[in-house]
């Protein structure tokens, strides 16, 4: 029976190619939508999970959150990092080379921990170490591994007193970590120099223990949240219990707005154009089986059983949406050249635009082939309730 449904798509050649042109006309602008949308969105995606900014989120109020609410935050499975922080007008530290005395610069103190987000391949950090940005490395003219002196100063009376820290360079922050001067540490470097500013430490303390530490409120905290999508819930949650916090949720949200309204647009389009071509393929089959009767009578009287006749239809249908889906992704590849090479570097940087790859051609072709499988089924059912003797009666 398949070598009998081929032959005749062959000795109709010509309504076979018109079929399977009908068909590429009605799917290739469909895969080309599609591949936008893949494009575009997973260009955007792709730029802000290489932001290390992108899933943070950071309190921006000082408060006094207990160690029970970090304890929360660490068992949420929708944040990856958590780090506490201490207040702002605190978190500031003097460094020196200690080869350039007298020539020291002010930079942002800031918490890290291990696994930190925005300092990727960092093992874990000392209490004597420092993760300076590449703007305070190159003014202190120092490198990964050289010392470097930490200072804090307070004023007591008319006394001066200076807390002074011996550190190292354990690292160098990407720019997108940090731009300005600013140097990383761990949570008890942070909290002895805001003790030290308090009066409640001395001059010559030194950090504390990491679990020491832990066990103290803090002012604030910085978080990144597992995936993109867990940043505006994360982001509204804090704002509702009363934490102002900053983030990029007004940005992830819009990205995900517009996934969802590009899915919209792409099944809206898709179910229009494709129910209107499989009812015209479902028609002309139908129409050719009216036509071809005598043709089908006579194989039936011949032996053919019903459940052949019923699958040539389907056999015909199936090699007119295989030829056409092939069509049709070889034209939405070509206007994805055309497209990626016209919108090179202007809307989702170096990547393309329009994003084509094997999965969709086999995709597109499954789809295909299964819409024009139900659309010739009513075909396939008139074909094999033709009756052998429509044969004779019209011979």
């Amino acid at each position: 029976m398949l070598r009998l449904a081929l032959a005749d798509l062959w000795h109709e050649r010509v309504l076979f190619l018109c079929s399977a042109l009908g068909c590429a006309a009605v799917l290739a602008p469909l895969i080309v939508l599609f591949g936008l949308r893949q494009g575009v969105v997973a260009g955007l995606r792709a730029e802000l999970l290489e932001d290390p900014r992108a899933r943070e989120i950071v309190s921006v109020v000082n408060r006094t959150l207990e160690p029970a609410l970090f304890e929360r935050l660490a068992a949420d499975p929708r944040i990856a990092f958590v780090v506490p922080r201490t207040r702002a007008l605190s978190a500031t530290i003097v460094l020196e080379n200690p080869e350039r005395q007298g020539n020291g610069i002010r930079v942002e103190l800031l918490p890290t921990a291990q696994d930190d987000p925005v300092l990727p391949g960092l093992s874990v950090l000392d209490q004597d170490e420092l993760v300076l940005s590449a703007t305070a490395l190159q003014r202190l003219g120092l490198s990964v591994g050289d010392r470097v002196m930490a200072s804090v100063a307070r004023s007591r009376g008319r006394e001066r007193e200076v807390l002074t820290l011996p550190m190292r360079v354990g690292g160098v922050a990407p720019l997108a970590a940090a731009a300005r001067d600013a140097a990383f540490a761990t949570v008890p470097v942070l909290l002895l120099a805001e003790d030290f500013l308090d009066g409640t430490a001395p001059a010559d303390a030194r950090p504390a223990s990491e679990a020491e530490a832990r066990r103290r409120p803090f002012a604030g905290f910085r978080l990144h949240a597992a995936r993109l999508e867990d940043v505006p819930a994360l982001d509204r949650e804090f704002r509702l219990a009363g934490i102002e916090v900053a983030s990029r949720a007004e940005a992830v949200a819009g990205l995900l707005r517009l996934d969802r309204n590009l899915a919209l647009l792409f099944v809206a389009i898709a179910g229009a154009g494709g129910a209107g071509y499989l009812v015209s393929l479902g028609v002309g089959l139908w129409a050719q089986v009216e036509r071809k009767r005598r043709d089908l009578a006579l194989l039936s009287l011949l032996g053919l059983k019903r459940r052949a006749l019923l699958a040539m239809p389907l056999i015909q249908a199936a090699a007119v949406a295989l030829a056409g889906a092939a069509l049709a992704f070889g034209i939405a590849a070509a206007v994805a050249t055309v497209l990626n090479r016209a919108f090179a570097g202007t809307v989702t940087g170096d990547r393309p635009v329009c994003l084509l790859n094997a999965f969709m051609a086999a995709g597109a072709a499954g789809v295909t082939l299964a819409g024009a499988l139900v659309a010739s089924l009513l075909a396939g059912l008139r074909a094999a309730a033709v009756a052998p003797a429509e044969g004779l009666a019209e011979g």
